[in-house]
């Protein structure tokens, strides 16, 4: 997987501390525990480009659901930040991610901004933590970015890095968006904002103007853009500004289907995230591959685009768009011991698809046995082994009530 996929073979592999010390065939290491994962598919972990963690615990609030959280957003606690953040990071786990960027858009104090941090660190998992705005934020007004450089030189370096979440072109003024940007590539940040998810997005031109303006590039990650125009991808692919597509997310919000073959032709680099949890609740990276794929057999014909390629976006591809660690999204020696076995009984009736198609267009979480992350065993089994994920559940719904009184009902 160094390179991008790999067709399956028979392996073994050796892990000391957070790391994989050694791959091949057949290897001796005295003393070392044994984990039998014969018959599974044993993949690296999946690498969510975009998920909003914060939102987590929100679920079934109908069809005026975004006018619900801009009003929640404004009671929304450190206590309620801190236990999204942990039930997103539990389902995530579920479904075999490893590594999260955390797009953290409802930063309302810095103490909301130090519980998301808390809840992803204590999770065990991988990831970026990107300091936002408070979601009922004014448009026209910068982010207090001043309270990020004392957060940059006290940073604990670690699994969880640190990163910007912008409101972006679409959502804030020119000469908002070019202070924020510069002051994020002073602190040596990457930073990330949606764009062009709705016509009347795209038809603000804001890609050409960001580029005409110095404000694209590889450190300035691009979610969504699925009504863009050719002309806009191209300028996001010559920049080499990354672009991140959350399938799930923007068939909810109506944005339409990305056209992946757009997205191919104009050279992007390319990620997929889950976005939002959503009323289901599940962080499902296998649904958003399966949507990305059949977005792309709608813009580029039946299979056009392999499942080999799919998952790459999931995982090596992925993380090498969002700037992640070295190693994270692949399995080679020296890399992270971040991994995850398959089960695939069931998957294939007909005993004729390869792997990488039962992967992106068959599979779902249950299909997850077993997830390391950092040497920690986190699911074996089909089961979590760190968090209960039924009493996370019934706790989220309680918050929920909580918050929801505090409006009023």
């Amino acid at each position: 997987m160094e390179g991008g996929w790999t067709n399956p073979l028979r392996l073994e592999i050796l892990i000391e501390g957070d790391r994989i010390a050694a791959i091949a065939p057949e290897l001796k290491a005295e003393g070392a525990e044994v984990i039998d994962l014969s018959g599974l598919l044993i993949t690296p972990g999946l690498v969510d480009g975009h998920s909003h963690m914060w939102s987590a615990i929100a679920r079934g609030l109908g069809d005026d659901s975004a006018e619900t959280m801009d009003a929640l957003a404004e009671v929304w606690t450190p206590e309620a930040s801190a236990l999204s953040v942990e039930l997103a990071a539990a389902l995530a786990v579920n479904s075999g991610i490893t590594w999260v960027n955390n797009w953290a858009d409802n930063v309302v104090s810095p103490e909301h901004a130090d519980a998301e941090v808390g809840a992803m660190r204590d999770s065990g998992l991988g990831g970026r933590f990107n300091y936002g705005y408070p979601h009922a934020g004014s448009h026209d007004k910068p982010m207090d970015l001043d309270d990020l450089r004392d957060t940059v030189s006290t940073w604990e370096h670690g699994p969880v890095g640190l990163g910007v979440a912008l409101r972006g072109p679409d959502s804030s003024t020119p000469e908002v968006l070019q202070e924020e940007i510069s002051k994020a590539r002073g602190y040596g940040l990457p930073v990330s904002f949606h764009m062009g998810g709705s016509q009347g997005a795209a038809e603000l031109h804001n890609v050409q103007a960001m580029s005409e303006q110095g404000m694209l590039g590889a450190d300035v990650q691009v979610v969504h853009v699925t009504s863009a125009p050719a002309e806009d991808l191209a300028r996001l692919a010559e920049a080499g500004s990354p672009l991140i597509v959350a399938p799930t997310t923007e068939a909810a919000m109506d944005f339409g289907a990305p056209d992946i073959g757009a997205m191919r032709e104009a050279g992007l680099n390319m990620g997929v995230g889950v976005g939002t949890t959503g009323p289901e609740g599940a962080a499902d990276m296998f649904t958003v591959m399966r949507l990305v794929a059949e977005a792309a057999d709608e813009t580029m014909g039946e299979e056009a685009i392999n499942g080999a390629t799919v998952f790459d976006w999931a995982t090596r591809a992925g993380a090498l768009a969002v700037q992640a660690p070295d190693g994270v999204g692949t399995l080679v020696k020296g890399g992270p011991a971040d991994l995850i076995a398959i089960s695939t009984e069931g998957l294939d009736e007909t005993g004729k698809l390869p792997p990488d198609i039962e992967l992106t267009r068959k599979a779902g979480p249950d299909n997850v046995r077993f997830v390391m992350i950092g040497g920690e065993i986190h699911k074996a089994d089909g089961e979590l082994t760190k968090v209960d994920l039924d009493a996370l559940t019934n706790e989220a719904a309680e918050m929920m009530n909580e918050l929801q009184e505090k409006l009023g009902g």
